[in-house]
């Protein structure tokens, strides 16, 4: 079994994506997929320099915030993705964050995909202890973790992971990480999945060579 895994913060619309798009099975039944929580906030901080919780500061010129929204609506059409302005225009995302952080793999994956469905599709508010908890029972996930995703320490936790991520070699989201090898970005899983697929015919090819 192959393992995969994506950093991701659910602000990003093009995690959003990829999420559903390993959801309709669009990989092999041989390949697992990890979820790793990241801030992109914090990312982008400690790609200037700066301390992992500073104030946020937009780094996108208006060109190209411009096109960003053009994109992202066209690949929802592309996709057949419901996709809403997100509600507020721009989600806290960090209680989220804590929160998958602080859940097992397999509980993980189920909240992650009802918490990109509640802020893309449902325009709710994932800062909202509500709301998390809606998402932390689709999960079937303990209760007594949500009120834990709004401590500091839940917060350090998140922060650690991101820099962990980051000194490997993360610079964004999605990102997909394979064993040593790294690919940024939604439209990165298919060359991902083309690797892989490569990978397996030489593999195959070897073995028959042998025989």
């Amino acid at each position: 079994m192959t393992t995969i895994e994506v950093y991701f913060d659910f602000r990003s619309p093009y995690a959003y994506f990829a999420s559903h798009r390993i959801r309709r099975g669009l990989v092999r039944t041989d390949i697992a997929f990890a979820w790793r929580p990241v801030s992109i906030d914090i990312l982008l901080n400690l790609q200037a320099g700066r301390e992992a919780f500073a104030p946020y500061l937009d780094p996108l010129s208006a060109p190209k915030r411009a096109h960003l929204i053009a994109d992202v609506r066209r690949l929802a059409s592309y996709y057949d993705l419901p996709l809403k302005p997100t509600r507020p225009p721009r989600p806290n995302s960090i209680p989220a964050l804590c929160l998958a952080t602080l859940l097992p793999e397999g509980q993980r994956a189920q909240f992650v995909c009802a918490v990109f469905d509640a802020l893309w599709q449902k325009q709710q508010d994932i800062a909202d202890a509500a709301v998390l908890a809606r998402c932390l029972t689709q999960a079937g996930g303990p209760a007594d973790t949500l009120m834990r995703s709004f401590e500091v320490a839940a917060r350090a936790e998140l922060a650690d992971r991101t820099e962990q991520a980051y000194a490997r070699g993360v610079f964004g989201v999605p990102t997909f990480v394979c064993g040593d090898e790294i690919f940024f970005g939604n439209d990165r899983l298919d060359l991902l999945l083309w690797t892989l697929e490569q990978r397996r015919v030489a593999v195959s090819s070897q073995g028959r060579l042998r025989t």
